[in-house]
């Protein structure tokens, strides 16, 4: 039924499979450090305990014999979090361990369980911009540029979306703080009103772009500069990097790989910055 999302070069399924749960395990690593460490010495006992369990997990599914129940103890964990901050733990969790669950459920030494699961994955990458969009076009938030002008009350909002305003108006919506009363959220500027109509349009039309064998390789490109775009503002760097992953599973070769020691010094230095030995960024 999801055939048409197969198209890879021979040979590669495996080790592109490999590569994506190799950098799947860093990026959850390291943000559950990346949460706690700001938090040190204040940390509840349950997230403590997740924190030592998931970095055990983590390293152990960094080795082939054992992934499949890494990822397992992995999902397990993730869910405990998930169950103990619900409803305030972030929606790229519940992806996290989606993918959890795919790597520790199928076998990537398979053919047929290759398939499975790069189906799987390119199916839940399509789905999820494809329902993103969705939602932003029922609801109504975006139609009008209300979310993104609510959005401006986060600095890094007000720096990726400042040229698209009047100063005034920029002034009078970054002053707003969501407070009972607070508004309105409407917004004068055709062009911001046109990046907002733009991002559901843009969401929706990558899901068939990126299904359809022919514009898939440019339809991967113009997703991860759509993510970073989104990242620019939202700052949610660790849904950035693990959807990024999954996005790069629909191109034909096998670059996840050649990018395991480029994920891996991108999030050392995340952590360095937590640390404080690099200057502070917002990145999550």
């Amino acid at each position: 039924m999801l055939g048409f999302l197969d198209g890879d070069d021979a040979g590669t399924r495996a080790g592109k499979i490999r590569g994506f749960a190799i950098i799947l395990a860093l990026i959850i690593g390291t943000e559950y450090w990346a949460r706690a460490i700001p938090k040190w010495g204040a940390l509840a006992p349950l997230y403590s305990v997740s924190l030592g369990l998931a970095t055990l997990l983590c390293l152990a599914a960094l080795s082939e014999r054992g992934r499949r129940p890494a990822f397992a103890g992995l999902a397990l964990v993730q869910a405990v979090v998930i169950w103990q901050e619900f409803p305030a733990a972030g929606n790229h969790a519940y992806l996290e361990l989606v993918f959890c669950l795919l790597c520790a459920g199928l076998r990537a030494e398979r053919d047929d369980e290759q398939v499975l699961f790069l189906r799987a994955v390119r199916w839940i990458v399509c789905l999820v911009f494809f329902y993103g969009g969705l939602q932003k076009l029922v609801h109504g938030y975006w139609a009008h540029g209300m979310f993104l002008a609510f959005s401006l009350s986060f600095e890094s909002f007000r720096g990726a979306l400042h040229f698209l305003l009047p100063a005034d108006e920029l002034t009078r919506l970054a002053a707003l703080r969501g407070e009972v009363g607070d508004g309105p959220y409407l917004v004068a500027s055709p062009l911001f009103v046109a990046l907002s109509h733009a991002t559901y349009l843009v969401e929706m039309a990558l899901a068939p772009a990126l299904a359809w064998a022919r514009t898939r390789a440019l339809a991967v490109g113009a997703a991860l500069a759509f993510l970073f775009a989104i990242e620019l503002g939202a700052r949610e760097v660790f849904f950035g990097l693990a959807f990024a992953n999954a996005i790069l599973l629909l191109l034909r070769g096998d670059l996840h790989r050649r990018l395991i020691p480029v994920c891996a010094l991108l999030l050392a230095l995340l952590l360095l910055v937590r640390v404080g030995v690099l200057p502070d960024v917002v990145f999550y």
